[in-house]
């Protein structure tokens, strides 16, 4: 029987770093092989003040390692995959990418400083560290009013600078928390969806370097998981044609569910996110230079998210409303009604957003709740400090969620439109549910903007549009879609009624 290879490791000493070489280490002894580990110092552990885009040349946590390899002094370099540069050093190579943790990154919040906001339960003005570019342009993009600080050094000692060095929040890669266990006590963990947050190239995935002549490549190589080594082959496809590394404020993540990519990439017109089929496609859609009129039917918001993302892809945004909404008069409270304030207010779209604020403003005692981060930007500064729930987005789920929560003695003003589809009547809660229509939805008259393509947010404006349908369409969701299948058009269905499901129907390949 042959005899079992032997593999020095060789890893960084942090203890996220140490884990990685340790589950590596236990992934060879269950292949039947034998290994050993070797701690070496980077020239990203010795400095530790610095943020990375002020320290000179690549490699920050590769190069001592991969020169070890190259001397013979250890056998294989374990790297977490998104600090290796996209272009490998000649003689050496990657051979194996084991299965990947968690692709997304974390925002780690203190208790005390957690809050109910549009995009990031943070308050206004929070700060927030990190010292990646990639993070510090995106949390930027979500939420302008963010103050981000520079914060170093590796996993606990920035957790532990969260509460010591005043920061309201920090981000960290989930996988790094996960693989440490470390103790949150005094934190909340707010998982930073991928596709509102796009994480590094090969986040989360392990990158197994050896030297090409090396005789055991093949029993290492049987470490590779396919699906984790396709996600990392097409982050880093595009990460290499843009000629950038670490330092470069760029993101991309692979979905294992449909097989696209997004992406997003600070450039020269401000922050841009895209979703493509293909690695070629991203790289063309990052590229694209071209200029186009993006028509969506509602009220002017140009503080927006979406004025954002279509002000980064050089698009412009008209908002151009084909309905007026108009509170009434006097509009029928419900009999019933408490004697003090309700406990929660119901906003349930920007358009009861904007029209009931009034009415919101009137009963200050009164909790604001909301169904999605789009509503949660359409309310007035007045009633931001009250605003104690922000649902997912999808106002059904959104409803079902907050009902699910309320108590039997809790009281729920819903002050809606008179077409509104009245969701929080297809399930029964504890709470008293006290809803009327408190405005009303009007057509208007009124011409079309020249554009390229149109954004639907109701079945009220699909109704409104006058003349030719739209070369192409966008609806905001199910209700709207079949609104214009009405009427004979065919439209594409935003994935979410949110800014960044509008914009990935209307502006991504």
């Amino acid at each position: 029987m042959p005899e079992a290879p032997h593999f020095r490791i060789g890893t960084r000493g942090s203890d996220l770093a140490l884990w990685q070489a340790h589950h590596v280490r236990d992934l060879i002894h269950s292949l039947g092989g034998k290994a050993e580990i070797i701690i070496l110092s980077t020239q990203g552990d010795r400095e530790q003040v610095q943020s990375f885009e002020k320290l000179e040349g690549k490699g920050f946590f590769t190069k001592e390692i991969e020169e070890a390899l190259l001397a013979h002094r250890i056998d294989i370099a374990v790297h977490s995959h998104k600090d290796l540069e996209t272009t490998q050093p000649p003689g050496l190579e990657v051979v194996a990418v084991p299965a990947r943790a968690a692709a997304s990154d974390v925002l780690l919040i203190r208790k005390d400083r957690m809050a109910s906001a549009p995009w990031l339960p943070l308050p206004l003005g929070a700060t927030v560290g990190t010292s990646s570019v990639r993070r510090r342009d995106q949390l930027l993009l979500l939420r302008p009013d963010l103050n981000i600080k520079a914060l170093r050094g590796n996993v606990p000692t920035r957790v532990e600078r969260l509460h010591s060095h005043g920061y309201d929040a920090i981000v960290l890669a989930k996988a790094g928390l996960d693989r440490l266990g470390l103790s949150m006590d005094g934190t909340i963990e707010h998982i930073l969806d991928p596709r509102c947050f796009v994480p590094a190239p090969a986040q989360g995935a392990l990158a197994l370097q050896m030297r090409e002549t090396d005789p055991n490549k093949a029993f290492i190589a049987a470490l590779t998981d396919p699906t984790a080594h396709a996600g990392v082959m097409a982050e880093r496809t595009v990460l290499q044609a843009l000629e950038g590394g670490c330092q470069l404020p760029f993101g991309a993540q692979w979905c294992e569910k449909d097989g696209r990519l997004r992406c997003f990439l600070n450039g020269a017109t401000g922050p841009r996110r895209i979703v493509a089929d293909t690695p070629i496609k991203a790289l063309a859609a990052l590229h694209r230079t071209s200029h186009k009129r993006i028509h969506i039917t509602r009220p002017e918001r140009t503080d927006s998210l979406l004025h954002r993302l279509a002000k980064g892809s050089g698009f412009e945004l008209i908002e151009h409303p084909l309905i007026e909404i108009r509170p009434l008069s006097q509009p029928a409270i419900p009999s019933g009604w408490p004697s003090r304030d309700p406990d929660w207010i119901w906003l349930g779209s920007p358009g009861a957003a904007t029209a009931a604020a009034d009415w919101a403003l009137a009963h200050p005692e009164s909790r604001i709740a909301v169904p999605g981060a789009g509503t949660a930007e359409a309310l007035p500064a007045a009633l931001f400090d009250r605003l104690d729930y922000v649902g997912p987005g999808a106002p059904s789920e959104s409803w079902s969620r907050f009902n699910a929560d309320r108590r039997h003695d809790e009281h729920i003003a819903i002050p809606h439109g008179n077409r509104s589809m009245k969701r929080w009547t297809a399930e029964s809660g504890h709470a008293h549910v006290h809803a009327w229509v408190h405005y009303e939805t009007v057509e208007l008259d009124r011409a079309v903007p020249d554009c390229d393509a149109v954004c639907f947010t109701s079945p009220s404006n699909v109704n409104a549009w006058k003349g030719s349908p739209p070369a192409f369409m966008v609806a905001i969701g199910s209700t709207t879609a079949e609104a214009i299948a009405a009427r004979g058009w065919n439209c594409t269905v935003a994935a979410s009624p949110d800014a960044f499901g509008l914009w990935e129907a209307l502006g991504s390949d």
